[in-house]
């Protein structure tokens, strides 16, 4: 079977529903697609096989963006963990570990609820909302901004660069874009972290980088990771969630009455709707992945996505199944040393919000047609950029 699939059109129907694109791609195998200009991979033994295989596969342009020019190469600009190898990724994920362990995540808890009632109370009386706007993307922006330490008052404008990174990460990546929104973030930090770092005791992440003794433009990149990966895909994360149970009442109905059952719908939504689509690797040599040849150089697009609707992963793989046995077996998260450090508190927001907004309102459904929601284009993210909802009140 030939290697390569020039048929794969990645389109505007492809950002609304890629599901068809995969499932065609997991029969051919590991296939070289020329509008990605990688090889996809969709099954998930290959994925996880990919992941695990750090030296074989690099992670250095995880991100997909264009080569940067000789001799126009800007200094240390971009993500800080996303886009390294070992043995700098591991020091520098210690440190991230550190900033995210369970007993510094637990004391948010109550302030996560109490952001999210506080949001949902703010639309009652309304009959519609758009969801992302009116919600998702006010409820991890505060969170996150609270965890790290930054400034309550410099919240929208992060939460308008971080959106801006992610347009510049996506479909048609942007270099230049993206390092001029680096930079702007960086200007926006630099007084929070010059502030951090004359605190004795780590209460938030922001102490922990100071303490850390990163120069700024590297505590500047971590910060801006940690905020972009908090930030829009968790927002993702409660967009889709939510999108699920306006299709489907019965089960809203059935998590307001057993809301044991939200933790496993979350990981059923992760599964089937994961924010994070696909990141790129580098084959550092020459290799091979189920028969198929990869030369040294070649990039792939390691498509979580796909991995997560493959049959082997999980049974009845196109269905929401609060009931599997082992729900977390997704890839969501990525897997071995790139696992995503924010996990825990990302389930965290994500379930919290749901169940205050199943407790707050009686009913929820789609105000406009499923085929009418927009997708940010491209097979990187799964991003709704707005999901208007017709809410009934208790």
């Amino acid at each position: 079977m030939s290697s390569h699939d020039s048929t794969a059109h990645v389109g505007p129907e492809a950002s609304y529903c890629p599901y068809p694109l995969y499932d065609r791609l997991r029969e051919r195998g590991v296939a070289f697609v020329e509008e990605a200009n990688a090889f996809v991979v969709t099954r998930a033994d290959d994925i996880d096989a990919v992941l695990r295989d750090v030296e074989t596969f690099s992670s250095l342009d995880a991100l997909g963006l264009p080569p940067i020019e000789p001799g126009n190469e800007p200094t240390r600009t971009g993500f800080y963990l996303i886009t390294s190898d070992p043995p700098e990724h591991t020091g520098r994920r210690r440190l991230a570990a550190r900033a995210f362990t369970s007993r510094r995540i637990a004391p948010f808890e109550p302030q996560i609820r109490a952001t999210s009632t506080e949001l949902i109370e703010g639309l009652r009386g309304r009959d519609e909302v758009d969801f992302v706007a009116d919600f998702a993307v006010k409820l991890p922006i505060a969170v996150i901004a609270t965890v790290l330490g930054v400034p309550e008052a410099d919240t929208a404008e992060m939460r308008r660069l971080s959106e801006k990174v992610l347009a510049f990460l996506t479909y048609s990546p942007d270099l230049q874009g993206f390092i001029q929104a680096c930079e702007e973030f960086g200007a926006l930090l630099a007084p929070a972290l010059k502030a951090a770092a004359g605190v004795e005791e780590e209460t938030t992440i922001l102490h922990t980088i100071a303490a850390s003794g990163l120069d700024a433009e590297d505590a500047t990149r971590f910060v801006l990771e940690l905020l972009f990966a908090g930030n829009v895909t968790t927002a993702d994360a409660i967009s889709s969630s939510v999108r699920l149970l306006a299709e489907d009442p019965p089960l809203a109905d059935r998590l307001r009455q057993d809301p044991s059952r939200l933790a496993p719908f979350l990981e059923e939504s992760l599964r089937l709707e994961s924010p994070v689509q696909g990141l790129y690797r580098t084959a550092t040599r020459d290799t091979e992945l189920s028969g198929t040849p990869i030369p040294a150089g070649a990039r792939l697009l390691v498509s979580f996505g796909a991995g997560n609707r493959d049959a082997k992963l999980a049974e009845r793989p196109d269905e929401l199944d609060v009931d599997r046995v082992s729900p977390h077996a997704h890839l969501a998260f990525g897997r071995g040393e790139h696992t995503c450090l924010g996990h825990a508190l990302a389930r965290v927001e994500a379930r919290t919000a749901v169940e205050v907004l199943l407790h707050s309102v009686r009913g929820f459904e789609l105000a406009v047609a499923p085929e009418q929601l927009d997708y940010q284009p491209g097979l990187n993210v799964r991003h709704l950029q707005s999901l208007p909802l017709r809410l009934h009140w208790s």
